[in-house]
């Protein structure tokens, strides 16, 4: 079975995707896959080190103003349209899955000017423009939050799967989960609360948190680990000079599946992928969304869980030293953590990944 895989930008579109493509080569098929992506997003660096053929395609974000840009834009994106026609004439393949980003839209436009099957997976409550587009040339969309259909009205088939992350932090190896808490000195007996904005950091957020940071020195019980991005960690220490004992800061996490079962408190942006691990696993959160993100997509994500009582949102406009302190001390208390981690585990879909697989086998025998 041949499986064209695309999707760009960020890793909330790129690692969905191979997560599909890891799930279908355990099963019992005979897997060939490829990957179309661009120079600028993240993909390239990711999926060129997996055993995948690798292209790219030109493709850009579409203005929704006529404007010059709006023009440059179209004209790339069409460009990229001939390209991805020119990739799946050569590859033949039997399934087309775009999992967002600008390269989707000339992928999918061009697997349906050649009768190719294909799904579309959005991962956010409020679908970017591209995957809206590509809603009336695919066979399916497939979609993380219930409420999220009515966006995709043009669609022939809408179906909630959930976002296949979830199903993957579930299957974490015992011995790297053991071996997360060792590495990350947690001992049995304390609560961990992460804090984690996405993989570059925040450095409004950590702004704040560093002025928080002396405070957990009245809590030993907590386990503190502060992951502040890589090109932020060395400012964010010499802020910091001295730590308690119980708070580190990390500059990433190569390997978060593993470490994340032993959090209590996770503080983060509310990207999909994140909100579906952590709902997964039923790990209780404070959510400050990004405000820089399309049509403030991470705020609608973070409502989702809010509405059923699985997470706090903090606004970054919002944010100080005092309101951030006085979140963390809330939900830290033992009644309201449980709740909060009943609450996302209830919201969870840990068979999302599955789901996922058999929507896009169905697209693909219905051809």
């Amino acid at each position: 079975m041949k499986v064209v895989f695309t999707g760009g930008g960020t890793g909330g579109h790129i690692y969905p995707a191979l997560s599909l493509w890891r799930y279908m080569q355990d099963q019992a098929i005979s897997l060939e896959p490829y990957y179309i992506g661009t120079t600028q997003g993240l993909e390239q660096s990711i999926v060129s080190k997996l055993d995948m053929p690798f292209e790219t395609v030109e493709a850009a974000g579409l203005k929704r103003q006529v404007s010059l840009a709006a023009v440059s834009t179209l004209l790339k994106t069409a460009r990229g349209y001939f390209q991805a026609k020119r990739l799946l004439k050569r590859w033949r393949p039997d399934v087309v899955v775009g999992t967002g980003g600008f390269v989707t839209l000339p992928v999918i436009f061009a697997a349906h000017s050649l009768r190719i099957p294909s799904v579309v997976w959005e991962g956010n409550a409020r679908p970017g423009l591209t995957n809206q587009l590509c809603a009336g040339r695919t066979d399916a969309v497939a979609i993380s939050f219930a409420d999220s259909a009515r966006f995709f009205a043009k669609a022939k088939r809408v179906e909630l799967t959930g976002n296949p992350r979830a199903s993957e932090v579930l299957q974490v190896d015992a011995g790297a989960v053991r071996g997360a808490r060792d590495e990350y000195r947690i001992l049995r007996d304390q609560k961990v609360i992460l804090i984690f904005l996405g993989s570059r950091g925040s450095e409004s957020v950590n702004r704040v948190v560093t002025e928080v940071l002396p405070k957990f020195a009245e809590h030993p019980e907590w386990r503190v680990l502060f992951v502040t991005g890589d090109r932020h960690y060395e400012h964010v220490k010499q802020s910091v000079p001295d730590l308690s004992h119980n708070v580190s800061i990390i500059p990433f996490i190569y390997d978060m599946p593993s470490l994340l079962p032993h959090v209590d408190l996770l503080i983060s942006r509310a990207g999909s992928s994140t909100l579906a691990e952590i709902s997964a696993l039923g790990i209780a959160s404070i959510l400050i969304p990004s405000p820089y993100v399309t049509a403030n997509h991470q705020e609608e994500n973070a409502k989702r869980l809010v509405d059923k009582g699985a997470a706090a949102l903090l606004r970054e406009a919002d944010l100080s030293a005092d309101s951030l302190w006085a979140a963390i001390e809330r939900q830290m208390q033992q009644d309201a953590l449980r709740a909060m981690k009943g609450a996302a585990k209830s919201f969870g879909t840990p068979d999302a990944v599955e789901r996922f697989y058999q929507l896009v086998m169905d697209v693909t025998r219905a051809r």
